[in-house]
């Protein structure tokens, strides 16, 4: 392979020497673990440096938010900048592939001329003597050299090397967010067996996940909790001190005997059984699963962004500025996921050589660690000739929708993400059966759950007739005040909403005392039904409320795929974050619709008040990729915001609605209460409309309570039965998620 190198206006770079500042790297680290690991950084020594900072480190130190923050990013970047060593400039390869090390070096240069570009360079025919031509400083002017770097693919193959046998596992999850708990309790149950092992990371943000999940550690003695935490937000350099903190816990303290460890997220799943999968990497003894890009490797170091300095800290991750390339070694890049076999965990996690020490400390200070740190430790070290490009899944990739910036609130940098699989998307999976493909991913069940079930009814024979709906939490009285709190204030209105009804109801009056217990939203293959709200009523009844959006969407045109309304949105699978369609007081919101195929129509969107009179008409642009309008509300009292709304997509050219759908809006002043629960003060009847009560039930029934009889409202059935009944309700038996 040859890589072409560019210089503009540079000078030669002289490589230096590795000096090993490990005292130093030591002391960074144990810094940035108190800061990650110390819930009360005041507790930490505050440093205030003196120093020449980057343009970039600077910029950062003025973004963070709090004062810690700030004095952690200045001590690391005086740190970086006062010693030129900091990172290595060179490390040494141990890879016995004896082409590896042979023939690399310089092949020639070229001057280009007129702005020749780099396609056109072999027609030029100079020497390297031009180098230097008019130039007796030494430096490079606008050339292009060529490189042999001697680098022979490895690991392109499978070839087994041992009979089938089953042998013990070790399943890495690293998961997060609170919304993932059953599909995460899904996952385990379609792997787990009692010959393997099970180990679970939970970032240190999840406390409700947390919570949750270590409940299956008392049921399974193979099921264990991450010992250590991290925030393990998308991109941050805390994810390789995760892993290498679980892969000492598996080895210092747990002593599993085990072959392999596979890591995983909940956004995984299997397609094929766990015997199987034991099976097959029984016949590669000691290979390590890591998927590399053989591709252009100029291009991948420029958009992995591996020159660039980030630390992460405020669960943010900051740019501090660049370093230079690693010199003698191979960069490799590919998915964070992998299969690594237990003497190659042995080695990134206690190797001690020049290599893997300076690929840690590097590492260390890198953005997406784990998609380069075992990819390049594996294809320089002696574990070279253990390598398969491959990890054994399939990946739901669309570049066009999912390389975007769509984490720019979580760090400074852009990156790409596989999209959701839906049910359209079932014949990608035709030809896995022959393949050694074992995992596919992403599958997310508020997105499409269709598309689980189908493979869990096809590969684990589970019978999903009449099985629960897929339920995600949003509040737990266990939660944190604050939790309450951070719930959208649409949201909040609803549950005023449903606790109103619940003690302005004949068979609950009077109410002496009512606690919110649980929030969850509803889904059903993916489509959100509406809210679930749990109550405990004069501390000795629990009972749940179910709410159904009754919100409108009508598609009258063929050539419209989508029509949706909301605040936030994921760019990457075309969904709101919040699909409620509920608006407290809004400045704007956001239209999101999807074409079936490219059209030239001349459209507008159309916004009418309850009263049925446009407020608002905006001609829309249509851009090659989905449009997202973002829409202003007018300037109008808050008495006629209140109610239902309407946003109309219409044909300019022959004046008629191609969709349509309906929206409410709820105001602040609706929501006031007076300190007293039993005085709750919101307008019913308008939220009704929107939001009617579909069902209620008892999870500790009372038969005092549900015996009473009264006039009945009509929207609260009178029969009220029990939870595990209700395949809405958070009690009802999940055959998904049990086991």
């Amino acid at each position: 392979m040859y890589i072409l190198s560019i210089f503009w206006q540079q000078k030669i770079p002289v490589w230096d020497r590795l000096i090993s500042k490990w005292l130093l790297f030591i002391v960074l680290v144990n810094f940035a673990n108190a800061f990650i690991q110390n819930d009360d950084p005041s507790e930490i020594l505050d440093i205030q440096p003196k120093c020449v900072l980057d343009e970039q480190a600077t910029f950062a130190i003025s973004r963070a938010k709090t004062d810690y923050c700030k004095t952690y990013l200045k001590e690391i970047s005086c740190e970086i900048a006062s010693n030129p060593n900091f990172f290595p400039s060179s490390l040494p390869r141990f890879c016995p592939i004896k082409t590896y090390g042979e023939f690399t070096g310089h092949c020639n240069c070229w001057r280009i001329f007129n702005n020749a570009s780099v396609s056109n360079i072999f027609a030029i025919n100079h020497t390297c003597s031009d180098w230097f031509a008019d130039n007796d400083n030494g430096s490079i002017a606008d050339t292009v050299t060529l490189y042999r770097t001697s680098f022979v693919p490895v690991g392109t193959g499978f070839k087994p090397e041992a009979p089938p046998n089953q042998i013990s596992l070790v399943f890495f999850f690293l998961v997060s967010g609170r919304k993932s708990l059953r599909q995460v309790k899904r996952l385990m149950r379609a792997m787990y067996s009692t010959e393997h092992y099970y180990i679970l990371h939970v970032d240190k943000n999840e406390r409700y996940l947390y919570r949750e999940l270590s409940k299956l550690c008392d049921r399974y003695s193979n099921i264990v909790m991450a010992k250590f935490r991290y925030r393990t937000t998308w991109g941050s350099t805390t994810r390789l001190l995760a892993e290498l903190d679980v892969y000492k816990q598996l080895i210092e303290d747990l002593k599993w005997n085990f072959s392999f460890v596979i890591s995983m997220s909940e956004s995984d799943f299997p397609i094929k059984p766990t015997e199987e999968l034991s099976e097959f990497l029984s016949m590669f003894p000691n290979k390590n699963f890591i998927v590399g890009d053989i591709g252009n490797t100029t291009e991948m170091l420029e958009s992995s962004e591996t020159r660039s300095i980030f630390v992460f800290c405020d669960n943010y991750l900051y740019r501090l500025g660049h370093k230079k390339f690693i010199q003698n070694i191979v960069y490799e890049f590919g998915s964070d996921w992998t299969i690594l076999s237990r003497d190659f965990i042995n080695y990134v996690t206690y190797g001690d050589d020049e290599l893997i020490r300076g690929l840690r400390l590097t590492f260390n200070f890198s953005a997406l660690p784990s998609e380069s740190f075992y990819h390049t430790a594996v294809i320089n070290s002696v574990y070279c000739d253990k390598y398969i490009r491959h990890n054994l899944r399939m990946v739901n990739w669309d570049r066009k929708r999912g390389c975007t910036c769509f984490n720019r609130d979580v760090g400074d940098l852009c990156g790409c993400s596989p999209v959701i699989y839906r049910r359209s998307d079932k014949k990608l999976f035709a030809g896995s059966t022959d393949k050694p493909i074992f995992f596919a991913r992403k599958f997310d069940p508020t997105i499409d759950e269709n598309i689980i079930d189908w493979i869990d009814e096809k590969v684990f024979g589970i019978d999903l007739s009449d099985s629960a709906l897929y339920l995600q939490n949003f509040y737990h009285v266990e939660d944190s005040l604050t939790k309450l709190n951070d719930i959208s204030g649409a949201l909040k209105s609803i549950e005023l909403y449903t606790r109103t009804m619940l003690v302005k109801h004949p068979k609950f009056h009077p109410v002496r005392s009512i606690e919110l217990q649980q929030i969850h939203a509803v889904f059903e293959l993916g489509v959100f039904q509406g809210y679930t709200f749990q109550y405990t009523i004069d501390d000795r009844n629990d009972f749940e409320i179910f709410v159904t959006q009754n919100a409108h969407t009508n598609i009258f045109s063929d050539s419209i795929k989508q029509l949706d309304i909301g605040f936030t949105i994921d760019t990457r699978d075309t969904v709101f974050i919040d699909r409620s369609r509920t608006f407290l007081d809004p400045v704007l919101v956001t239209v999101l619709f999807e074409w079936k195929y490219k059209t030239n129509e001349d459209i507008s969107l159309v916004m009418k008040d309850p009263s049925g009179i446009v407020v608002t008409r905006m001609l829309v642009e249509i851009p090659e990729d989905i449009p997202i309008v973002d829409v202003m509300f007018p300037e109008i009292t808050t008495e006629c915001m209140i109610g239902i709304w309407s946003m109309d997509l219409v044909s300019n050219r022959f004046n008629n609605t191609l969709a349509s759908l309906d929206f409410l809006i709820v105001s602040v002043n609706e929501m006031e209460t007076n300190n007293d629960d039993n005085n709750l003060s919101i307008d019913v009847n308008i939220v009704d409309k929107f939001w009617p009560i579909a069902g209620i039930c008892s999870v500790r029934k009372d038969t005092n309570v549900c015996s009473k009889r009264g006039s009945k409202m009509k929207t609260i059935p009178y029969e009220i039965n029990d939870c595990d009944q209700n395949r809405w309700s958070a009690f009802y038996y999940d055959v998904k998620t049990n086991w």
